[in-house]
């Protein structure tokens, strides 16, 4: 008979693997800076022309006290100067969103880069991206008088700029595609004319304007902080990402947003830290003190679905670290830290892992009988809770099922059946153990029924007879040695 074993393990269950980085420390928990410094008025959700562009450049990571800093809004000082011009302004508002995209172009914006989201490095070196163009557009705009609104798709961004002449009295609404300079109002008739040098301009394919959303002022701001959080991921670099990451969240808690887009902000900030702390460790003491991290994390931006659901899979992480070393104090130490972070189903969970990697630190490498001996010490102790001693009876099912594989190996029926029925006395309610003594019964009586069939039919009645008593004083009141001795008599002439 082959016995299926009974296996106890545990699943590695990460959101995604890097290679261990010596950062040094923890990434921290507060933002990078606090947009409040830049805006002084309640009407978060349309910033005025500096606004926008101080908070651009902080989210650039460009101090506004730095040399950096302080070239940029001199430069921008001076671009709002040339827009503010009556000469400039007087003009038609769709022609002045119009020059303004032109005069961008014209002194700032000179090679497309998919990249380069930063403001500040747009103004200085003339590279930039979808993000970078829409933003230094968005603040320009806003100094010319303008009202415009930033559009998000998944894949890109671009601006809005709303003129008067719209149907029934509406403001008309005309895109501007920033990373091209004949992209105001694209299919215009101007674009239509510039078509031959429009080849020369990163062109945005149709499907990166699908599932459009006009989002806040502040919302658009942070795709910079976002474009860079998912270039430091790429480089692993969670030190600047996290406190980048909770400056944009941050930001938004002012507006009190609560659009699919601020979710989305959320979401990706909570990626961060789900990415951060399941950065492959070296050890369970490593990634102990990463879900310390993590905790912190919780403490201070708050708990979502997500960030629950991450907890419980790296909680369950750690145990694996737990279990692959046998150290229970840093297993049980951890579920203490946990406990109120954990979800019920998770913590139920728990008491099974903790008494594997209780139970496997004892027995691992020892022999089965010795097996035995110290889960019965562990049981006797009184210190497991109810649902920690059921699961070490298991254990203590799997050693007893060792043996009798043994047993069954060695065709040692007889030994088998003896300690089956001394496993039963422990573990009355096993139908593993339950069905191994019952083959080990099984072959013990095959056995004696044919050596007693041998005999007998040899004429060898007094050996027959030896082998079916001595039989039955092990199992006096089966079936079939009762049967095979009424046959011995008949053929004995008894």
């Amino acid at each position: 008979m082959k016995r299926k074993f009974f296996l106890i393990f545990l699943c590695l269950l990460v959101f995604k693997v890097y290679s261990q980085t010596s950062q040094g420390r923890h990434p921290d928990l507060e933002p990078l800076f606090l947009p409040e410094t830049v805006l002084d008025k309640a009407n978060y959700s349309n910033l005025s022309a500096d606004e926008i562009f101080k908070l651009a450049l902080l989210y650039s990571e460009c101090p506004l006290d730095s040399p950096q800093g302080q070239h940029c809004l001199e430069i921008f000082g001076n671009i709002k100067e040339e827009v503010t011009r009556q000469t400039f302004i007087r003009q038609d508002p769709e022609q002045v969103g119009r020059n303004i995209l032109k005069l961008l172009y014209r002194d700032y914006l000179k090679t497309y880069s998919s990249y380069q989201t930063k403001i500040n490095v747009a103004l200085e070196t003339g590279q930039y991206n979808c993000v970078s163009s829409a933003l230094l557009y968005m603040a320009v705009a806003k100094a010319a008088g303008l009202v415009v609104r930033g559009q998000k798709t998944s894949e890109h961004a671009f601006c809005s700029v709303y003129v008067p002449g719209g149907k029934n009295g509406q403001p008309k609404k005309i895109d501007v595609e920033t990373t091209n300079p004949f992209g105001f109002d694209p299919g215009s008739k101007e674009a239509i004319e510039n078509e031959s040098k429009i080849q020369g301009y990163y062109i945005v394919p149709k499907k990166y304007y699908s599932n459009r959303q006009e989002v806040s002022d502040l919302l658009f701001a942070g795709l910079i902080a976002g474009n860079l959080c998912s270039f430091y991921v790429e480089k692993n670099d969670y030190v600047s990402a996290v406190p980048l990451g909770a400056a944009r969240y941050n930001a938004l808690q002012l507006e009190n947003n609560n659009s699919k887009a601020a979710g989305d902000v959320r979401r990706e900030f909570d990626v961060l830290a789900a990415n951060y702390v399941n950065i492959q460790p070296e050890s369970a003491q490593d990634y102990s003190e990463s879900l310390d991290w993590y905790r912190s994390f919780i403490d201070r931006w708050g708990m979502t679905t997500f960030l629950q659901k991450n907890m419980d899979n790296a909680f369950n992480n750690l145990m694996v670290f737990c279990f692959d070393e046998n150290n229970y104090p840093l297993a049980a130490e951890a579920l203490e830290k946990s406990r109120g972070y954990l979800s019920k189903n998770q913590l139920d969970k728990t008491w099974d892992i903790l008494t594997d990697i209780l139970v496997n630190s004892k027995i691992q490498g020892l022999a089965a009988e010795e097996q035995i001996e110290e889960i019965e010490e562990l049981l006797s102790q009184g210190d497991l809770e109810a649902a920690q001693e059921k699961r070490a009876l298991i254990y203590l099912e799997n050693a007893w099922l060792d043996i009798l594989n043994d047993c069954m190996s060695s065709r040692s029926y007889g030994t088998g059946y003896q300690k089956a029925g001394q496993a039963l006395e422990r573990l009355p309610q096993s139908t593993k153990i339950k069905r191994m003594q019952k083959s080990f019964y099984d072959n013990c009586i095959a056995i004696i029924h044919n050596n007693f069939a041998t005999q007998a039919n040899a004429r060898n009645y007094e050996a027959a007879r030896e082998v079916l008593e001595a039989g039955l004083q092990i199992f006096p009141d089966d079936r079939t040695l009762k049967n095979d001795l009424l046959t011995l008599n008949k053929m004995s002439g008894r």
